[in-house]
């Protein structure tokens, strides 16, 4: 019997060649990797079927090189769910976040819960609007990219009841002389993750922001796949 069995899900997984399959997965004990299986679309595969968008496993594989090479894998203990085209897609955007803002190869016990627990509860319930937004809040504190949601970054002062705040990338919120933008009571309520009676369109708008400066300005593909379909 095989031994080192690791928890992980898969992120993303792609065809190489005519019979391989290369996956994204995040592991519990060494993080994000890349794994290869081999012979993965051929029906006879152990491994044929298994390799699921979304799925959480337990595999086995080797190597020393970066590019691991799958040897076993649970089929017992594969999970999926997707209820729906928005759950679809949710998955795919957070999913994409994994890939593009984790580091290859470093464990991070912290977001591997953070995510478990978001897989977990999209399994139990449809993801609302509400819960992606408190994950894409909790996984840029995890991330070591957190928003300041203390002080104004103007000149490190309190925030104060009569002024409106915008944030800016990178920096904070500070004071804008604007209509538009984040009162102090909203700042400390996002902070709580108590979003309820929060402008959803204004949220949405304050955590693209946070999440693109994270990116470079790099444009995630499955906005763009939200786009098209229109859903």
């Amino acid at each position: 019997m095989p031994h080192n069995w690791e928890s992980c899900f898969l992120l993303h997984a792609r065809s190489f060649g005519d019979t391989s399959v290369i996956a994204d997965i995040f592991t519990e004990s060494s993080g994000k990797i890349s794994i290869m299986a081999k012979g993965a679309k051929n029906p006879r595969s152990k491994f044929f079927g298994h390799l699921l968008p979304f799925s959480a496993l337990k595999v086995i594989f080797t190597g020393k090189s970066e590019m691991k090479t799958l040897t076993h894998i649970d089929s017992n203990f594969i999970s999926q769910s997707i209820k729906g085209p928005h759950d679809l897609y949710t998955y795919l955007y957070v999913n994409e976040l994994m890939i593009r803002l984790l580091p290859k190869g470093l464990p991070n016990q912290e977001l591997y819960h953070l995510y478990q627990n978001f897989v977990e509860l999209a399994r139990a319930d449809a993801i609302s609007e509400t819960d992606l937004r408190v994950f894409e809040i909790d996984l840029l504190d995890v991330l070591g990219y957190g928003i300041n949601f203390d002080t104004d970054t103007k000149d490190n002062s309190q925030f104060q009841d009569s002024v409106i705040y915008s944030y800016v990338p990178e920096k904070g919120f500070h004071s804008a002389g604007k209509s538009e933008g984040f009162t102090a009571e909203e700042i400390l309520r996002i902070k709580n993750r108590s979003l309820k009676g929060i402008d959803k369109l204004k949220l949405k708008k304050l955590l693209q922001t946070a999440i693109s400066a994270c990116l470079d300005g790099r444009e995630l593909s499955s906005r763009e796949f939200f786009k098209k379909i229109k859903i």
